[in-house]
């Protein structure tokens, strides 16, 4: 009567590639800010009050909760 759908099977190939998206953002982000703050910098003579530390710390958390949202989304489409 009901056929299995297997929807949000979570298996291990769904999980590797769930922490290899959320890894990823994490220091995708993290880098970009900071580059993009010495960019600012260097060519703007945009100078930043917060240190590249304190940046790339920002936008490592922005990238793990885009990373998250991301893997969640791999985790709960159907196989």
């Amino acid at each position: 009567m009901y056929q299995q759908q297997n929807f949000g099977a979570v298996t291990g190939k769904n999980l590797g590639i769930s922490t290899i998206v959320i890894l990823g953002g994490v220091a995708a982000f993290a880098v970009s800010g900071v580059v993009q703050s010495a960019m600012n910098e260097y060519f703007i003579g945009m100078k930043r009050s917060k240190t590249y530390k304190t940046i790339a710390k920002r936008n490592a958390v922005l990238g793990g909760a885009i990373g998250a949202v991301a893997a969640a989304g791999i985790l709960a489409a159907p196989s």
